[in-house]
C-alpha cells in the first residue's frame, strides 16, 4: 500500500466565497452611501422647492399690498369679490380683512393665518367644497397694509409632499434593484470563480497524491491570477527539479558507496583472518585506510559541489587575472607531470581579466589538469592556454590521451559518470565540479576532440 494518502479537494460552498462576500459588502456600502445621498438630495430638493413657494408667496403679497396701499383695502376686497373666477384662486389661497370688517377669502380662514410672517398648516379638516382640488396643508404668508388691513396669501404644499414621497419611493425601489443585482452578480462571479478554482484544486490534489508533473491551469479573471498560477508552476518546476536531483544524487551516492564499503569490509575481514601474520594484516589495514581516504574524498567532493550549486547566488567575485592564475596552477602541477614522463605547458605572459572567485577557478583548472594526467597516461602532453574572443575568456586544457567519444561529452559532466563503468578509480566528480564552477560564474564548459586527445574549455565572461 502506498504511504501517500490521496486527498480529495473539498469544493467550497458558493455562500462562503469571497466574491459573494465582496458583493454583499459592496451592496451594504452602496446602500449606506445611497441612503446618505438620498437624504441629502431630499433635504436639498425640499429646501429648493419650499424656497420657490416662499418666493411666490412673497411676490403675491407684494402685489396685494401695493393694490391695497394704492386703492385701499376695502376697494381690494370689492375687486376680488367681483371676480367670480379669480385667476389666482386655484394657485393661491387669499384672505383680505379690511378695517371696516369687509372680508375676501377663497378658502383661507382666519384661524390658519398669523398676524405676520410665514406659517405652515397641516391637514386637520376636510377639503372645502368650493375648491375641491385644494387641500388644507399649505404654507401661508401674512402681513398688513398701510390702513391696517390683514393680508394673507397661502399655497397648497401637497405637491411638495408628493414630490418627496416620489423621490423616496424611487430611491427605495432602485436601491433594492441594485442590491439584488449586486447579490446576483456576486453569486454568478462566485460560481464562475469556483468553476475555475475547482481545476486548480484538482491539480493540487494530484500533486499531493504524488503526480509531481501536474501543473496548475490558468485561473483567469485577471492577469494577477494568471501570474500567480505561473509563479506557482515555476515553484513546482524548481521543486520537481530539486527532488529529481536529490533522488539522482541519493541513488548515485548509494551506488558509489556500495563497492568501496564492500572492499573496506573485505580488507578488515582479511586483516582479522590473518591476525597472526602481522605483515599481511598491516597490508590489509593499509588498503582499508586507502579505501576510507577515497570515501572521505568522495564526500568532500559532494559537499563542495552541493555548496557551490546551492549558493551560486551568493558567490563573491573579484577581478582575477586568468592568465596569471593558469601560470600558477601549471607551476604547481608541472613537477608531478614531468616526474611521470609527461609535459605540461602553460601561458608565459599576458593578462586577461575575469570577474570570479579565484579559489574556485583554480580548483576547476586543477581538476582539468588532474583529469588529463589520470586518463592520458605517463607520457601525456598537456597544453594549458588562455585566450579571449567573442567577449569571453577561454581557459583550455588539451591533452593527447585517448579522448572521449562525442556522444559522451554531455554525460561526463554529470556526477559519478565514468567512461568505463567497472573503473572505480576516481570519484567521477571532477568534470561535474568544473561545470558547476562555470555555471556559478555565468559561463559554460565545452568539450571537443583534440585529435588525438581531448580539449576542455572553461568559458568565462570578461570583466567589462
Amino acid at each position: 500500500m502506498s504511504s501517500r494518502t490521496r486527498v480529495k479537494a473539498r469544493r467550497p460552498s458558493i455562500w462562503s466565497t469571497a466574491s459573494l462576500r465582496f458583493a454583499a459588502a459592496f451592496s451594504l456600502l452602496f446602500g449606506i452611501g445611497a441612503a446618505g445621498l438620498i437624504v441629502a438630495v431630499d433635504y436639498g430638493l425640499m429646501r429648493f422647492a419650499e424656497a420657490e413657494v416662499r418666493d411666490g408667496l412673497t411676490h403675491q403679497m407684494e402685489v396685494m399690498r401695493a393694490d391695497a396701499d394704492r386703492h385701499g383695502s376695502a376697494a381690494l376686497v370689492r375687486e376680488l369679490n367681483s371676480q367670480t373666477r379669480n385667476r389666482d384662486a386655484r394657485r393661491y389661497l387669499l384672505l383680505v380683512v379690511a378695517p371696516d370688517g369687509q372680508t375676501f377669502s377663497n378658502g383661507l380662514t382666519r384661524q390658519a393665518v398669523n398676524d405676520t410672517g410665514f406659517r405652515r398648516n397641516l391637514p386637520t379638516k376636510m377639503r372645502q367644497t368650493r375648491w375641491p382640488d385644494q387641500t388644507p396643508n399649505m404654507l401661508v404668508l401674512s402681513g398688513h397694509a398701510q390702513d391696517g388691513a390683514l393680508l394673507a396669501v397661502g399655497r397648497d404644499t401637497q405637491h411638495l409632499d408628493e414630490l418627496r414621497g416620489g423621490v423616496r419611493q424611487f430611491a427605495f425601489w432602485s436601491g433594492l434593484v441594485l442590491f439584488m443585482l449586486a447579490i446576483v452578480g456576486g453569486l454568478t462571479a462566485g460560481w464562475l470563480f469556483l468553476r475555475r478554482l475547482e481545476g486548480v484544486n484538482n491539480a493540487v490534489g494530484r500533486i499531493i497524491a504524488g503526480q509531481e508533473a501536474t501543473r496548475l491551469p490558468a485561473i483567469g479573471f485577471g492577469r494577477e491570477f494568471d501570474d500567480l498560477a505561473q509563479n506557482l508552476n515555476r515553484m513546482l518546476d524548481r521543486q520537481e527539479a530539486a527532488h529529481t536531483a536529490l533522488k539522482t544524487l541519493s541513488e548515485g551516492v548509494a551506488h558509489e558507496l556500495r563497492t568501496p564499503l564492500t572492499r573496506v569490509r573485505n580488507r578488515l575481514e582479511d586483516a582479522a583472518a590473518h591476525i597472526d601474520d602481522p605483515e599481511r594484516a598491516a597490508d590489509a589495514l593499509d588498503l582499508a585506510m586507502q579505501e576510507t581516504d577515497q570515501l572521505s574524498s568522495l564526500f568532500e567532493g559532494l559537499l563542495a559541489l552541493a555548496r557551490l550549486e546551492s549558493s551560486g547566488d551568493g558567490l563573491k567575485t573579484v577581478p582575477v587575472d586568468a592568465a596569471a592564475l593558469a601560470r600558477t596552477v601549471c607551476d604547481i602541477y608541472r613537477p608531478i607531470v614531468e616526474e611521470d614522463g609527461g609535459a605540461l605547458n602553460g601561458p608565459t605572459d599576458g593578462a586577461l581579466m575575469v570577474q570570479g572567485d579565484p579559489h574556485l577557478l583554480q580548483q576547476a583548472l586543477a581538476n582539468l589538469i588532474e583529469n588529463a594526467v589520470f586518463h592520458g597516461g605517463g607520457d601525456v602532453q598537456i597544453i594549458v592556454s588562455v585566450t579571449q574572443d567573442d567577449g569571453a575568456v577561454r581557459l583550455s586544457v588539451s591533452d593527447n590521451g585517448p579522448g572521449i567519444p562525442d556522444n559522451q561529452h554531455d554525460r561526463v559532466l554529470r556526477r559519478f559518470h565514468r567512461l568505463a563503468p567497472n573503473n572505480r578509480s576516481g570519484s567521477g566528480l571532477g568534470l561535474a565540479m568544473v561545470a558547476a564552477v562555470a555555471r556559478a560564474h555565468g559561463g559554460a564548459v565545452r568539450l571537443s576532440d583534440n585529435t588525438p586527445g581531448l580539449k576542455v574549455e572553461l568559458i568565462l565572461p570578461t570583466d567589462d
